[in-house]
């Protein structure tokens, strides 16, 4: 974290002449605009409906599997990372072929998903236990709030900051991974959508009103 810029710039957090800043525009931007939100959404969106109707896999990933391709093309086109457009097209590929191979199932489209969660709870959940919880970082990044580690208070409330976010990975694990065992596609699909975009936008603002309220305990809203 030693550009604030571009760490609070993926936080959807934005810089005006009074420092960062969180605005429903900004929160928009940190996930994706319209169109990360639309990537995030519809791939998932249209495999629980082309399983539901066909009940083939192939079917079902395929459309999925074209419509992510379609989002990285149009990112392309826009002249986004290529990094972010490769990582993307192998993550697809990855997940295209857990479902389609020999012995996998339509669910298996969503296994990565599993371990990308998995490890972000484990990684922030780590921060926690050896008494350098990443949000305290982030706080001192964009705020200066410099002797977090020293105030006990201040300390016990980032690292329930960054409990929050490990309850949010293990909350999406904890409903995904029954309906994934149990076989249910579609709803597990439903649960992607739920949890992706909408949720990460809501843990932004929180996260965000958190942070300033603790360091600064007389601001800390969401301005409009």
């Amino acid at each position: 974290m030693s550009d604030p810029d571009s760490v609070a710039k993926r936080l959807g957090i934005e810089k005006g002449e009074n420092g960062f800043d969180l605005n429903r525009q900004s929160l928009l931007a940190g996930i994706g605009g319209p169109l990360g939100i639309a990537e995030a959404i519809l791939p998932a969106t249209l495999f629980s409906i082309v399983f539901a109707i066909t009940g083939e896999a192939i079917a079902a990933v395929g459309v999925a599997a074209v419509s992510s391709a379609l989002f990285i093309a149009i990112r392309l086109g826009q002249r986004k990372s290529l990094v972010q457009a490769i990582v993307g097209a192998a993550a697809i590929a990855f997940a295209a072929f857990l479902a389609l191979r020999n012995g996998g199932q339509a669910a298996d489209y969503f296994v990565p998903g599993f371990f990308t969660n998995g490890a972000y709870a484990l990684a922030f959940l780590v921060s926690v236990l050896i008494r350098r919880p990443v949000m305290g970082y982030l706080a001192q990044l964009l705020f200066g709030l410099a002797d977090w580690r020293s105030n006990k208070a201040v300390f016990s409330r980032l690292r329930t900051v960054t409990l929050v976010w490990v309850g949010f990975f293990l909350a999406r694990l904890a409903v995904q991974l029954p309906l994934y065992f149990s076989g249910q596609v579609e709803l597990l699909a439903a649960s992607r959508v739920v949890m992706g975009a909408p949720a990460y936008a809501g843990l932004l603002a929180l996260t965000w009103i958190l942070l300033r309220r603790i360091a600064n305990p007389i601001d800390g809203r969401l301005e409009g």
